[in-house]
């Protein structure tokens, strides 16, 4: 093989995965929320689940992303584990259309009068539309084009050349069949998208380089590859997302298996398949029928054991104890997609709140924790409020709604009034220790019913300032009677002054708990107002 017919294969498959990479893209900014209401109205039962990962993969032309958002959508509470792994085996399901899309239409016909009309509108769309889903929208149909272009270097090149350099292999040992498994694995890892290997594999076998055994071995190997994005990408990531990474790897595992023990058995019958629909002749139809068939085995196999593996992977991926610091929700797949992205923050910034409860809970209490454990959760609180400022600050903004945009200062005012709450929680456990245990009010029960009432604050109660009135009406009394009985002689100028800087320090840290209550509250009340209308219909058409 040639220099020349190296760097023409190298520019078909950069011209392929370039086009993948932005119609996958392009249709999941250029949809919005659209994706989530529909996952979320789909996946309400596992085969609902299952019918949309096939729809919505078929379209976009990548399990990958598809698979990326449902960690996303996992994170993000829309949808539980076990309707995910429906979208699992949809989306597995849905990649057989790159194979057809493949072997009927781009191998029978030439593509390159048909794909650049759709690069130019593509680009010119791009240039010209004002808004970023019109643009993403561009972005999508100019790959559209651009995939095929490259299908068709690849089909031009392997059809002059496959004969030239390899007799086609009918018929191929074991150790053979597993080379050439190993080899579809390590090109999809390598290229990161099976779709991109299977257009490899089936231009390959059409042009005569590829036997048919070959061809679907390796087929097998790039059904087991395509597995790898879902593990890289969980590695590092949330337990939600290795429990669907790990349902992936074991469908795929579990398929592959089940091919290869009735290896020949399936490649006669999608011969006879391919020959009852008159397209006997065409080898890229056989293993898109090989391709189908494997993938409607492994689903068999796995349906009915589906229940036993959640329940497993739901007791295997556990939270780490103790990792406030590790965001639970905020991961790459969930910040790929904007809207999915600030759900996570949401909850990550309620999860902030209850943590930011307790510490403030705890350095208030009669029985105080050890300081050194006050000063960890505060430095795991402020770690985990970094992420969700950084991750918010990742999104891309272009792709928003406008009440989305509109709320994300809500976030910043909320960590930023959480951080100063754990700084006041410090102080406040620092002051204690050197205080009397009870303070010396003329009515003994003021002071604790202070403290009660500001580790319980009602957010009902809460005024646009963030203070709850009982609770300031309370204070006032508070310390009026401190200052009456310094006056009094009944307590030290210098136990009045630091029981005084208690208490102000304590309203300080209420109102800043009840200003970040507020902010937090404004931001999930803003992406529900913009989630109502689509899930409204969502539910009228489901009880219809």
């Amino acid at each position: 093989m040639n220099l020349f017919l190296v760097l023409n294969f190298i520019g078909g498959i950069g011209l392929f995965l370039l086009g993948m990479r932005l119609m996958t893209e392009g249709l999941k900014v250029a949809a919005g929320d659209a994706l989530r209401h529909i996952l979320g109205f789909a996946t309400r039962s596992r085969i609902r689940g299952l019918a949309s990962g096939a729809l919505i993969t078929s379209l976009v032309q990548s399990s990958s992303a598809v698979i990326f958002a449902t960690i996303g959508f996992v994170n993000a509470g829309i949808i539980g584990l076990s309707q995910a792994v429906g979208v699992i085996y949809g989306a597995n399901l849905g990649t057989t259309a790159t194979t057809w899309l493949v072997s009927v239409v781009g191998l029978e016909f030439s593509l390159k009068a048909f794909a650049l009309p759709f690069i130019g509108v593509g680009v010119f769309l791009r240039i010209l539309a004002r808004y970023g889903q019109w643009r993403a929208m561009g972005d999508a149909i100019a790959g559209f084009g651009i995939f095929f272009l490259g299908l068709d270097v690849l089909t031009d090149m392997f059809r002059e050349t496959g004969p030239m350099l390899t007799p086609a292999v009918e018929s191929e040992g074991v150790l053979l069949l597993l080379l050439h498994l190993l080899a579809g694995f390590v090109m999809t890892v390598i290229m990161q998208s099976s779709s991109a290997a299977l257009a490899v594999i089936l231009t390959a076998a059409s042009g005569g380089l590829l036997g048919l055994p070959g061809a679907a071995a390796m087929m097998i190997g790039a059904n087991l590859g395509t597995t790898s994005t879902a593990v890289f990408a969980s590695l590092a990531a949330t337990p939600n997302a290795r429990r669907v990474a790990a349902s992936h790897v074991i469908f795929n595992l579990l398929e592959a298996t089940i091919l290869f023990l009735a290896f020949g058995f399936l490649l006669g019958l999608v011969q006879w398949l391919a020959a009852a629909v008159g397209m006997g002749h065409s080898m890229a139809v056989s293993l898109a029928f090989f391709h189908s068939i494997g993938k409607l085995i492994g689903l068999a196999a796995i349906w009915p054991l589906t229940g036993l593996m959640v329940d497993a992977l739901g007791r295997y991926f556990r939270p780490v104890a103790g990792s406030l610091a590790r965001p639970q929700f905020l991961d790459e797949a969930v910040l790929s997609t904007p809207s999915l992205g600030l759900r996570a923050v949401d909850r990550e910034l309620n999860r902030s709140l209850v943590a930011a409860s307790h510490l403030f809970h705890d350095a208030i209490a009669a029985k105080r924790p050890d300081p050194a454990r006050l000063t960890r959760t505060q430095g795991d609180l402020r770690t985990l409020l970094d992420s969700i400022n950084d991750a918010l600050q990742g999104l891309s903004a272009d792709d928003m709604k406008s009440r989305q945009k509109e709320a994300l200062p809500q976030v910043l005012r909320a960590t930023r009034y959480l951080e100063e709450l754990s700084e006041r929680a410090l102080e406040l456990d620092e002051l204690a220790r050197r205080l009397p245990s009870r303070c010396p009010v003329e009515d003994p029960d003021t002071a604790p019913l202070l403290t009660a009432l500001a580790r319980d604050l009602k957010p009902e109660r809460l005024t646009e300032t963030g203070l709850d009135p009982v609770f300031d009406e309370r204070y006032q009394v508070v310390k009026s009677e401190l200052l009456s009985a310094g006056a009094a002689k009944r307590m030290s100028s210098r136990q009045m002054s630091e029981w005084l800087d208690y208490f102000s320090i304590l309203r300080r840290a209420v109102k800043t708990a009840g200003r970040a209550r507020l902010h937090a509250r404004a931001f999930s009340q803003a992406l529900d107002d913009e989630a109502a209308p689509a899930e409204t219909t969502a539910s009228a058409g489901e009880n219809a």
